[in-house]
């Protein structure tokens, strides 16, 4: 058997493990899934210990489906959820049970952008979400609510750094990790002394970030037993989940763009420089990849729409057969739009206030006329982030990576090929971007990969679907009609009244 990389993707609802061989092929992988905790309105927490346990479990499923792969295993990498923030002792171990993930909004951000110009800190950082989103904000928030934990807090870990400390009983970190903490200057490719001094946070409780390829330490023996490896495997530093997943969808030179089509969606550029737009906000990670940048911009709600869609109309069927539906109604949805922000809109959408909404409904309507508006929301939504991506970036039209769940229905892709008058690209790799970017690091920082450009060879091409003419020109006569509804959307978001306790 040749060597073989463990890839561990942390990710929201649980951790994937993959082994991967050279020559770029999956031969064994498993998802185990954790709780997220919502304690509080606007938090959103979860349990390293279940992570570790989730890591444990996955890593020793695959190695039991394939023969030698205990000792064929030549590195370990992790992708791991980004905007998290995990309190460690000087010692090592958990300040706190549980830990804020990347949706918690706790950051506080109340005298910040009294010291430091907000514009300012998002075109340093490229930190396009909310900032409250923020490790670094968030670290105010942990300091104020219990000073005791605090002052025991000697280290604020990434996710996947956390499960690296536990792998090697290192503290180390990557610059793709450390550009989401809310505080990396992505020009100078390190923490911020100005936004530091501002938020009034010590530098010294971020790790220093290192390459994602590097061996940051070796496979302790105590995690060895417990993961059913032998002791002394190299552990690379990894990458945040958005940049892994950006390697793994071929995203290994400039100007190369796909999109993640699933409970949300975004479209991600890689390319030498930020893009960076103090309007729109796209958001920016430094690449696993040295020297490159990625920057995307979203939608919060797409697959999630049509899942409280499904739920609403039809909540015992299929959900493949409930998609099918929509070609039972004409394009253009018999008139019916809707605004698929129902967890809220991003900048180019209007801001965390939107809404979404249904506009043009009339007795007609029918359940299939509002599962084709719901498709054609979400395609017209991502369309305006690919177009905007493209101009800030300068990339002209090109075909277009697909990725994700949204991306296995033929009904959804083909409304998706003639609203972004674009080809679509479907491959093998698929739902395995993030863990094909870590096994990446290990091929590459082990020096069994010569450079990232062998992520191409794991891509199979299963489906190139091109744009219909006729539905191209039916969808450019309709985006005037969604981009009046979503204008609307914003103008009702900004008259609606606060609400009140």
């Amino acid at each position: 058997m040749g060597p073989l990389a463990l890839a561990l993707d942390l990710g929201t609802g649980g951790c994937k493990a993959s082994l991967w061989s050279a020559d770029g092929r999956s031969v064994s992988e498993t998802v185990v899934s954790y709780p997220t905790l919502h304690p509080a309105p606007g938090r959103a927490e979860q349990r390293p210990d279940d992570w570790w346990d989730a890591v444990a479990s996955a890593t020793r499923a695959v190695l039991a489906a394939v023969p030698g792969a205990r000792e064929a295993v030549i590195g370990i990498a992790l992708s791991g959820q980004s905007l998290g923030v995990v309190q460690v002792d000087a010692g090592g171990g958990l300040v706190s049970r549980t830990t804020p993930i990347w949706s918690d909004t706790r950051g506080d951000v109340a005298d910040v952008f009294e010291r430091i110009e907000e514009s300012d800190w998002y075109l340093r950082t490229g930190n396009g979400f909310g900032a409250a989103l923020y490790p670094v904000f968030k670290a105010r928030t942990l300091r104020g609510e219990d000073p005791e934990a605090w002052a025991r807090t000697r280290w604020l870990l990434g996710s996947k750094d956390w499960i690296t400390l536990q792998l090697t009983g290192e503290v180390a970190t990557d610059h793709s990790m450390a550009s989401g903490t809310g505080a990396y200057d992505l020009t100078t490719g390190d923490y911020s002394d100005d936004v530091l001094a501002a938020a009034e946070v010590d530098r010294s409780l971020f790790a220093h970030p290192r390459e994602a390829s590097d061996v940051v330490g070796t496979l302790r023996a105590e995690a060895a037993e417990i993961l059913g490896l032998p002791a002394g495997v190299p552990v690379h530093a990894g990458a945040v989940d958005n940049a892994a997943m950006a390697l793994g969808s071929r995203g290994t030179r400039e100007g190369r763009l796909y999109a993640a089509l699933g409970s949300s969606s975004w479209m991600t550029v890689t390319s030498a420089a930020p893009v960076v737009d103090v309007a729109t906000r796209p958001y920016v990670f430094r690449h696993a990849v040295p020297g490159l940048f990625i920057s995307a911009l979203s939608t919060f709600s797409s697959g999630t729409t049509l899942t409280w869609l499904h739920g609403i109309l039809s909540p015992d069927t299929d959900i493949a057969a409930f998609i099918d539906r929509a070609a039972e109604s004409p394009r253009g949805a018999r008139g019916a739009t809707m605004i698929p922000s129902l967890a809220g809109g991003t900048p180019l959408e209007g801001g965390s206030a939107v809404r979404g909404a249904l506009h043009g409904l009339d007795l007609g309507t029918g359940a299939p006329d509002l599962v084709r508006a719901c498709l054609e929301g979400v395609a017209f939504a991502l369309d305006r982030s690919l177009r905007h991506i493209r101009a800030l970036s300068g990339l002209p039209a090109a075909e277009l990576l697909v990725s994700g769940g949204g991306a296995r229905s033929a009904a959804w892709n083909r409304i998706y090929a003639d609203v972004l008058d674009t080809t679509l690209v479907r491959t093998s790799v698929d739902q395995q971007a993030a863990t094909l970017g870590a096994a990446a690091l290990v091929f590459v920082g082990s020096g069994t990969w010569t450079s990232f450009d062998a992520v191409d060879d794991a891509h199979v091409e299963l489906e190139r679907l091109l744009p219909d003419p006729d539905g191209v020109t039916a969808y450019d006569a309709l985006r005037d009609r969604f981009t009046a509804a979503a204008d609307a959307a914003v103008l009702f978001a900004r008259s609606s009244p606060k609400e009140t306790p």
